[in-house]
């Protein structure tokens, strides 16, 4: 059963999107600066915040219209 999402104003919405995008292109610029083992987990980690900042994206575009 899928998660409704909680009622935040669209502004609230949007700088959870960029707090996302921030955290994923701050884990990848991280991982530069670790062994392989943890770059990938790191790696994980970024492609689950930038997935979480699409989906925002497209809750956001639907409420758009």
């Amino acid at each position: 059963m899928p998660l409704t999402p909680p009622e935040l104003h669209p502004d609230d919405w949007r700088r959870l999107r960029d707090a996302l995008r921030y955290q994923g292109r701050d884990l990848h610029h991280r991982s530069y600066a670790v062994d392989a083992r943890r770059r990938e987990l790191l790696w994980e980690e970024m492609d689950r915040c930038l997935a979480l900042a699409d989906r925002i994206e497209a809750h956001l575009d639907g409420a758009d219209g």
